[in-house]
């Protein structure tokens, strides 16, 4: 029994070694064909790139210098190729920048032809393996070619492109020209482009001045600007700068005692540069670089950009923002002024702190604007019937739309519980007489006319739109004061007044003619109703909403407050200036008005500030419309000792009782 059993079991085992010989033998076979096949497509899939990056024309912007002047003609910015920076030769550069950026971000950028195939091979494999686009493996030509002519999107078809183009420029640019204008265009984060501006910014020094830790922490920047910068988030810089030192002691660029040293040498950051210089205005300049992006000006000699930029005034107010802002480094605040009568911007500001923050909350910022979007809500009125003088009453209401129960409230929760007229709804923000207007119009009229006035963020249209509960830009939201601040002209913000070549010719001249598209008659009527935010006469219950700054204002304006969960506004304007302040959390951080309410000062002294040198700020009166003398509260005829204004009317428009004992 054992034996024939021990015989079979031998037998099993030669033909299973004999099984894995075969089966080895066919592996290997498949393997051959497998690495020949792949080697004959990496041919032919080279042969095809180097074909037609051949084909392509791309070539490296020759260095435009562009130099900024403000509305007096002052030089105060100059920019290399449409970016905030300074242009310096590959000479200017220290050895030990060079070194560290080829350590960490390309090895072989000396050898390659534009790609290095063998980490393209192993990024597109773990990329395949977890079915994403972590890995990118450019070379440094890639990275420049994305900088100057593709997005940062990550696709395959822009990496296919990268590559073409980076090959292109192979061919064309040496080594040294490429690297020149890589070092030249990289973003180290607080609005700061180029090794230059990056050596001056974190270390006031020049580029070919720096030490090795200090030329590592740069290097360590670019992989991720925010959350490598060494201001920012310095425990992160501080950890790839010590990566690319130890790569620069394994690759044999630096000694061991040179690599001791490095890493345990304390780097002190300066912090600072003039361009980023708050006083001037950054944000400003990077509208400037859009600006000058859109208009694609056919000239690569020097040119002259003359914008319409007051920083005497930007100076003033980022002093405001010093005096009267928290110590709170989260709270911001934002800025947007224009002269309604040409549409020049004559300042912005985005946020508290340009290095901390390059967000621009003046202009990408969404936020509800509470009520600062009623004055839109009055122009519509008028424009179908309503007067200043038009009453509703005021109380606690609950409206039913659709079914639903809507039941806004007042500040406070406060109502004068009787008639009121708009002169009064609009110096008190009563949102009664709000929602009042907006169902009787339907809601569809102050959707239409927010349309009309240029608002392009998506508007919510329902009955809370009058309350101001569908977000908007500051900008758009001042743009269409300013269409009523100019009586009724199409105003559009203008940044730039001209651009001449270095002989004087004249490339490009703004246009300042403003269509006719909004009525006159309306627009002044507004704007006088909207100077009752500043008369305390109207008080009911509660105060008008400019009362605490009454007192600071020695010219007419008219006004609208706003203020939500998360959001405080202020803005106002005569024929001069159209100026809007907005102040909160960029995480929607609820606040309070206590919190807040500083920026109404701001405004107040920032207004007195741009006026202090003019006239009287405000308009004539068209011939259109008169002045009649009625009790701005109640829109009547004032009785015994009752407080009596002008209240303003179109001639087409007076209410049948005034004609009446």
């Amino acid at each position: 029994m054992i034996k024939p059993k021990f015989v079979k079991s031998n037998l099993t085992k030669s033909n299973l070694t004999l099984s894995n010989l075969t089966l080895s033998k066919l592996i290997l076979t498949i393997s051959k064909y497998i690495f020949i096949l792949m080697f004959v497509l990496v041919i032919v899939v080279s042969t095809i790139f180097i074909y037609y990056s051949h084909k392509l024309n791309y070539e490296i912007p020759k260095i435009r210098n562009i130099d900024i002047y403000d509305q007096n003609g002052n030089l105060y910015l100059s920019l290399n190729n449409q970016k905030k920076q300074s242009y310096v030769s590959i000479d200017e550069i220290d050895q030990k920048i060079i070194d560290c950026f080829i350590s960490i971000e390309d090895k072989k950028f000396y050898s390659h032809k534009g790609i290095d195939v063998l980490r393209m091979g192993k990024a597109l494999f773990t990329n395949l393996k977890k079915k994403s686009l972590e890995q990118g493996a450019s070379t440094i030509t890639q990275q420049y070619a994305r900088t100057l002519f593709l997005s940062s999107k990550k696709t395959y078809k822009r990496k296919i492109e990268e590559i073409l183009i980076a090959m292109n420029l192979e061919t064309k640019y040496t080594k040294d020209e490429i690297l020149e204008g890589y070092l030249n265009t990289i973003y180290f984060d607080h609005g700061i482009y180029g090794i230059s501006d990056a050596c001056h910014f974190y270390f006031n020094k020049d580029c070919n001045n720096v030490t090795l830790a200090e030329a590592a922490t740069l290097a360590a920047i670019p992989k991720g600007p925010i959350y490598y910068s060494p201001i920012r988030n310095p425990k992160n810089n501080l950890s790839r700068k010590n990566l690319i030192i130890n790569e620069l002691y394994n690759d044999g660029k630096i000694s061991e005692n040179e690599k001791i040293n490095a890493l345990n040498e304390q780097i002190k950051y300066y912090g600072k540069i003039n361009k980023t210089d708050n006083n001037m205005a950054p944000y400003y300049q990077d509208v400037i670089l859009e600006q000058l992006n859109k208009l694609s000006i056919n000239s690569n000699e020097p040119l002259k950009v003359y914008t319409s930029i007051n920083l005497d005034f930007t100076s003033y107010f980022m002093k405001l923002i010093d005096k009267y802002c928290p110590d709170n480094d989260k709270l911001q605040i934002a800025m947007f002024a224009m002269n309604p009568s040409n549409g020049n911007v004559i300042s912005l500001i985005g946020g508290k702190n340009y290095e901390l923050s390059t967000f621009n909350r003046a202009i990408n910022a969404k936020r509800q604007p509470g009520s600062t979007i009623k004055p839109f809500l009055y122009y519509a009125a008028l424009e179908n019937g309503f007067t200043p003088a038009t009453t509703f009453y005021s109380g606690k209401t609950s409206f039913y739309i659709d079914g639903l129960e809507y039941s806004p409230n007042n500040y406070h929760d406060l109502y004068p519980n009787q008639d009121v007229s708009m002169a009064y709804a609009l110096a008190t923000s009563d949102n009664i007489y709000a929602i009042k207007t907006h169902l009787f119009l339907g809601t569809s009229t102050l959707y239409n006319t927010l349309i009309d006035f240029g608002f392009t963020t998506p508007i919510n249209n329902n009955p809370s739109l009058a309350l101001g509960t569908s977000e908007v830009h500051l900008n758009e939201l001042v743009n269409g004061y300013a269409k009523i601040a100019s009586l009724g002209k199409d105003v559009k913000p203008i940044y730039i007044e001209r651009i001449e070549d270095h002989h004087g010719n004249i490339l490009y001249k703004a246009n300042h003619n403003f269509k006719q598209d909004f009525s006159k008659e309306s627009s002044y009527i507004l704007s006088e109703t909207m100077t009752n935010v500043f008369d305390n006469h109207l008080a009911i219950q509660t105060n008008v909403t400019g009362a605490t700054i009454v007192t600071m204002l020695k010219h007419k304006y008219a006004a609208k407050s706003g203020s939500t969960d998360t959001d405080n506004w202020m803005i106002g304007f005569n024929k001069d200036i159209v100026l809007g302040i907005w102040c909160g959390y960029d995480d929607n951080t609820l606040i309070n008005n206590i919190e807040t309410r500083f920026i109404k000062y701001m405004w107040a002294e920032a207004m007195e500030y741009y006026m202090k040198d003019k006239g009287s700020g405000w308009y004539d009166t068209p011939s259109s419309v008169i002045p009649i003398r009625l009790n701005p509260i109640s829109g009547t005829k004032g009785k015994n000792n009752e407080y009596q204004k002008n209240l303003y009317f179109d001639i087409n428009n007076i209410p049948w009782y005034i004609y009446t004992n």
